[in-house]
């Protein structure tokens, strides 16, 4: 078993990868005890064991990003409280940064010795200049260290001053560092193939009534590029199992600001054959940046400006503990104003259990999940019926490798009122994670094609594009139905677990067996699963009796 884990940048849930067919006892041993990657350590740890090289020099290029500030804070915090939605071009008008506020931080750059951008619509000035430069703008000190590996990277631990012109129209500042990255976050022999998919989550009902994507489009943050060879697998993925060629479906958008990529590792080949085998006619739109903050931040503001489709499926995260207040507030940003548009944004949790940060550091989890703008996805290990159908889950927990589903309280967001009902007192008042779960264990994962062969994933990498494709069946229902789509997910989810005897047929598989390192499984919510999995046609008459009820 080679796993694939993404430790050391932003997080794309550790992928496990096994070849198919039926496992030797080699195998088997591996699948066990075979073990990830630990998560990267933080900055602070990596600044108190590497090498002082000293300052920052005219050689180094700082990437920055300003968070901009927007206009009616209030009546907008009230907007994405209340599940109503805005056009792009209201947003601007109403809520956006002020256009001459932004000109006048833009010169104001320009002048200082960096290059400075900004677009209509967008939460960022985009600029870069020479540390020296930086450290004069903004009145730090930017210092180049060496860790052990030899990677070289630049930091600053310095609070940024804003200057007039700056401080009108920024809220945040992001980049004064180049370590911290994202990364990537009993079933028969090969792992779960799509028709298992649809009979496990009960979605061939919904496939059956002609629901299969059409008109729904789902956006996907990657950090890795998505070169010929994958598509390749793309297609002989679709073709083994009768699905549509991804040719007319799949665009792979990418800018030289954004930063490089990462070489192919499976993680955009992982999420958009999960993707693809529920909802096999949405089109799909990557957004390919580099690992650094800064970089993915760019392609996200881009990614909500764009506003090709209102879905977008996230396997990207970092320890929440490990992030600046800038970063979180510039994501955050960008975050509130997806909402404002009607998009659902799915993100993963991770796979390192309750210890996103490593074991000897206290739990915590893992950002944007954490965000209460954002519905988080754990992840669970399934357990089919003789028939193929569903029988069981557990919570996804190994301690051997000391891997397993996200789940824990926030460190900084405090409760949102949609989640008070189920307030547990393990999270001391902050934002509970994750809000619902699905296949993720890699010994019980999916069968997807990577680098011409068939082949075995997990993560909660997996789980959060099988719940992306599910909003996209059932948006494809309440559009046929005259009914708005889903936009901002978590109201509904709570609420319709909170209604669930009302249903013929539960919406969510609760579930209440194992644990994630340090949370346990429990009827109801719990930190392990949330709401537990879907069934999807159940799911599918919840939603549209939430929203016709009244439901925000």
């Amino acid at each position: 078993m080679k796993f694939a884990s993404r430790a050391g940048r932003l997080v794309l849930v550790a992928l496990v990868l096994t070849a198919c067919g039926a496992p030797s006892a080699a195998d088997r041993q591996a699948a066990t005890t075979a073990k990830a990657s630990p998560p990267p350590i933080t900055l602070a740890q990596a600044i108190s064991r590497a090498t002082r090289l000293g300052p920052a020099g005219a050689g180094t290029e700082v990437v920055l990003n300003f968070s901009l500030k927007s206009r009616h804070a209030t009546s907008l915090a009230a907007l994405v409280a209340s599940g109503h939605t805005v056009t792009p071009d209201e947003y601007s008008a109403e809520f956006g940064p002020d256009p001459a506020l932004v000109s006048r931080a833009l010169a104001y750059l320009r002048s200082s010795g960096l290059q400075a951008a900004w677009s209509r619509g967008s939460s960022l000035i985009q600029a870069q200049g020479p540390a020296p430069a930086v450290d004069a703008l903004l009145e730090i000190g930017i210092v180049n260290y060496r860790i052990g590996t030899g990677q070289v990277f630049y930091a600053s631990v310095d609070t940024p001053f804003l200057a007039p012109p700056l401080g009108a129209v920024v809220s945040a500042v992001s980049g004064l560092d180049s370590y911290r990255q994202m990364t990537g976050a009993a079933v028969n022999p090969g792992g779960l193939k799509p028709v298992d998919v649809l009979k496990f989550y009960n979605f061939k009902p919904l496939r059956d009534r002609g629901l299969d994507g059409t008109g729904e489009t789902i956006l996907f943050p990657e950090i890795e590029s998505l070169p010929q060879s994958n598509i390749n697998d793309l297609n002989k993925f679709a073709k083994e199992f009768g699905l549509p060629p991804f040719d007319n479906l799949l665009t792979i958008k990418h800018d030289p600001s954004w930063g490089p990529p990462m070489k192919p590792e499976g993680e955009a080949v992982l999420d958009l054959e999960v993707v693809h085998q529920i909802a096999p006619n949405a089109r799909l739109v990557v957004y390919t940046a580099g690992p650094q903050f800064v970089y993915i931040n760019r392609a996200f503001d881009q990614m909500i400006s764009d506003h090709l489709g209102s879905i977008i499926s996230e396997s990207l995260g970092i320890c929440e503990t490990n992030t600046s207040k800038g970063q979180r507030d510039a994501y955050a940003s960008v975050e509130d104003r997806a909402v404002a548009l009607g998009m659902t944004h799915f993100a993963a949790t991770g796979d390192f259990g309750a210890y996103m940060c490593g074991e000897d550091q206290e739990p915590a989890s893992m950002f944007p999940s954490t965000l209460p703008t954002i519905t988080a996805v754990g992840g669970t290990t399934v357990f089919e019926s003789t028939d193929g159908s569903y029988f069981k889950e557990s919570v996804w927990g190994s301690p051997i490798d000391e891997t397993g589903t996200g789940g824990g309280p926030s460190h900084f967001y405090g409760i949102p009122a949609w989640q008070k009902n189920v307030e547990d007192a393990s999270g001391h008042g902050f934002r509970q994670v994750p809000d619902i779960a699905g296949d993720a264990d890699p010994i019980t994962g999916f069968h997807i094609v990577l680098n011409g062969r068939d082949t075995q994933a997990g993560g909660t990498s997996a789980s959060t594009p099988l719940w992306a494709a599910t909003v996209a069946l059932i948006n494809q229902d309440l559009a046929a139905k005259g009914l708005r789509r889903i936009g901002f997910a978590n109201p509904a989810l709570y609420w319709i677990g909170e209604n669930a005897s009302r249903f013929a047929s539960p919406p969510y598989h609760d579930v209440t067996t194992g644990n994630n390192l340090a949370y346990s499984g429990a009827p109801g919510w719990d930190f392990g699963t949330g709401w537990g999995s879907m069934d999807g046609a159940a799911l599918d008459t919840a939603w549209i009796t939430y929203i016709k009820s009244g439901g925000a």
